[in-house]
């Protein structure tokens, strides 16, 4: 599992259960969206304290539509491993009926010294979700296609949906399943609710196959907000990975789809 991906999850899926421009971009992203919330996260790993940033950006490209983004970049000498390469993920979200319901989620990488770029595309009209790739900007190849039958999230989405409290609220003590994107079989996410601590609400959450008896385990401290300001698993060799809220003073605390006031412009000064 890519680096980026695993700190995506632990950072996108886990928050919000407290209680109570890419190559392949479509030309509907606006020039200049107005950027409503950005978060800045750094990355640990084992003794290493600052192995990389990332950064989690909503940005509203005109009413009701908006384009969430995650991506990062290593750190000093950690730039030089292949592994460390910068990825970036995107949702575009329409606002629908109390939550935001992705259309299109992308996800940017290298692999293997090629820039490879995943589309997943809703289709609600007909029920479908379909899996695009393309590699070093060659054809669009589709590799999959399986029903939608009911709610299904990527993790940008649902973290902000969380944010919105559109799954319902999730009291210490409670367990949620939420389906995410397949691949191509069915996958849940499990957040096991835990109590009020100094450091936030703790949650553990575990990202399986329905059904299957393993599953990869991540925790995390929620601020009131339902963002986490710490978030940590295990990875093979190197122990500890975690993340840590860097500009806490960034989360939206209400309004966080709330259209920005207009910019103030400067009194014309009086002809004489």
């Amino acid at each position: 599992m890519r680096v980026g991906r695993v700190w995506l999850i632990i950072i996108l899926l886990f928050l919000g259960l407290a209680p109570g421009a890419l190559a392949a971009a479509p030309a509907t992203i606006a020039a200049a969206p107005e950027v409503r919330e950005n978060l800045e996260y750094q990355i640990s790993l084992g003794p290493w304290s600052d192995v990389a940033r990332v950064h989690l950006v909503l940005k509203e490209l005109k009413p009701g539509h908006y384009l969430a983004e995650f991506s990062g970049a290593a750190q000093g000498m950690w730039k030089l491993l292949s592994r460390w390469l910068p990825e970036r993920y995107q949702t575009e979200m329409l606002y629908r009926d109390g939550r935001l319901q992705p259309m299109v989620y992308r996800e940017e990488f290298q692999e293997k010294g090629q820039k490879v770029l995943k589309e997943y595309r809703f289709d609600y009209d007909h029920s479908q979700l379909t899996l695009w790739r393309q590699v070093d900007g060659g054809e669009n190849i589709k590799e999959w296609e399986v029903p939608l039958t009911g709610p299904v999230y990527d993790l940008l989405s649902l973290f902000y949906n969380v944010r919105l409290d559109a799954l319902g609220p999730a009291p210490g003590g409670a367990t949620l399943k939420v389906m995410v994107l397949p691949d191509p079989k069915p996958r849940e996410l499990v957040f096991c609710i835990g109590e009020v601590t100094d450091e936030g609400l703790k949650v553990m959450v575990n990202s399986c196959t329905p059904g299957a008896d393993d599953a990869d385990q991540y925790f995390m401290f929620l601020s009131p907000e339902r963002v986490p300001t710490l978030a940590w698993t295990r990875v093979t060799l190197f122990g500890k990975l975690a993340g840590r809220l860097v500009n806490p003073g960034e989360i939206k605390k209400e309004g966080l789809l709330t259209p920005l006031p207009p910019s103030a412009s400067p009194v014309p000064k009086a002809s004489r």
